[in-house]
Formats: C-alpha cells, structure tokens, sequence
C-alpha cells in the first residue's frame, strides 16, 4: 500500500513542477465547498455546489460560485448530467478581473466510474457554454461591464481513490488525486488552447452514513484574463451531504 501512496503524490507532484516554473505570478488561496445532494428516484438525483474562495488569510473574495445540477444515474458506471453555474469573480490582485465581473454558464457531463482491486477511477467530461461579463476600459471609473461575451470550453477530469484505513466498522478514510485539464474551443470546438490544468491531492474522511468530510492541496495553473500565467496554490475543503 505504501507504493501505491508515493506514486499518487508523485502524480499530483509532478503535474505541478511545469506550471510553477513557467508563472509570471504565484498566489495562495483558502477553497470552501459544500455539495448537497437529493435522490428523487432510483436513477436520478439532484445536487448543488456552493464555493466559498478566499484569499489574503480568508479577508478577500476571490470567487464566488453556485452550481445546480440534476443528474441521471442507470447503473454504477454511467452518470449523465446537466447544469448551470453562477461564477462571481472578483478583483483581488493584479492579474485578476479589473472590477467584479459575472459568467453564467450551461454544462452538460458525462461520468464513467469503474474499480480495480481498491482503486476506484472516475473519467469526468463537461461540455460548457459560457457568458461572460465584458469587461472594456471606461473614462468614468476605469472599467465597466458592456455586453457579454461567449465561449466554449471542455474540461476533462480523471480522479483516483482507495481506501487508506478504518475509523469504524462501516467508514473508511480515502486518498484522493485528481487532474483536470480545461481546453478552450473555438465556434467550431476546435481546441484553441489550455486554458487551466488542476491537480489535486487530499484525503475524505466520512463523518456520517452521509456526510463527508475533505481536506486537501489544489493546485492550479491558469491564464488570466490580463494573459499572463498564474500558478496558485490552494488549501481545499469540502463537505458532501447525502439526503
């Protein structure tokens, strides 16, 4: 077991080194979600994500988000969903949006789960839909939002889990890795560029039947929208609620 530890904190690593070595700007942040969730049938169930993302010691917004989905679930492999999301991002830095700007986007996801041994793979695809505040410079006041931009994007994510040891006879904590890469698309959805690539490494521990609780290292490598390259380190938690 211990192996096959080092080789997924390698994993979440080494996709890493690249970006930080490449930013014009690192950043650190303090991550908060908490993802309800509602079964209305046997095959399908709603859920939500709320993301509190802070930053400066928790004192400055970063980001805000709200993320609805309704899900369909025919089996343990297949998870086929749609959403929206609500994102209010906010002016914190330099390389950040020059004033408080909004995004509205409309996703549709694909989820294929499967297991080997103790091991438990999960392959993520979203197609989203995005409209974006833009953002043009202004006598008054230096920016204002004029119109709203649109663009597509797919996002690719693949997550492993096991199981490290018990706390109780039914609950057991996890690892947990993943990575997700973010392509732009033109109108065509031809990939464009990458527009972020987010690696993630932490633990789950249940703390409930249903609820879960998660605490963990994110990293993301982005380009901003003033095109320059960000690598932002992340403490990330989270906590799942089943009803």
């Amino acid at each position: 077991m211990k192996n096959n530890i080092i080789l997924l904190i390698m994993f979440a690593v080494l996709g890493t080194v690249k970006a930080q070595e490449s930013a014009n700007f690192s950043h650190f942040s303090s991550w908060n979600s908490f993802t309800p969730k509602v079964n209305l049938s046997e095959k399908f169930y709603a859920k939500s994500e709320f993301h509190i993302r802070r930053t400066d010691f928790l004192s400055v917004w970063e980001q805000l988000l709200i993320r609805p989905s309704i899900h369909y679930k025919p089996n343990t492999t297949f998870d086929l969903s749609v959403g929206y999301s609500f994102i209010r991002n906010y002016n914190y830095a330099e390389f950040s949006v020059p004033i408080d700007a909004n995004e509205h986007n409309i996703w549709e996801q694909v989820a294929l789960s499967h297991k080997e041994g103790k091991y438990d793979f999960n392959h993520r695809f979203r197609f989203e839909q995005r409209f974006i505040d833009n953002i043009i410079a202004s006598n008054d006041s230096g920016f204002a939002i004029n119109g709203t931009n649109y663009a597509n994007r797919f996002r690719y994510r693949f997550t492993v889990s096991r199981p490290l040891f018990k706390i109780s006879e039914d609950k057991k904590v996890s690892i947990k890795c993943f990575d997700e890469v973010f392509l732009s698309l033109d109108d065509g959805l031809e990939p464009i560029d990458l527009n972020q690539n987010w690696v993630y490494l932490g633990l789950s521990v249940p703390l409930r039947s249903n609820i879960s609780f998660g605490l963990g290292y994110h990293h993301i490598g982005l380009t901003s929208s003033n095109e320059v390259f960000v690598s932002e380190e992340i403490l990330a938690t989270s906590i799942s609620l089943s009803l």
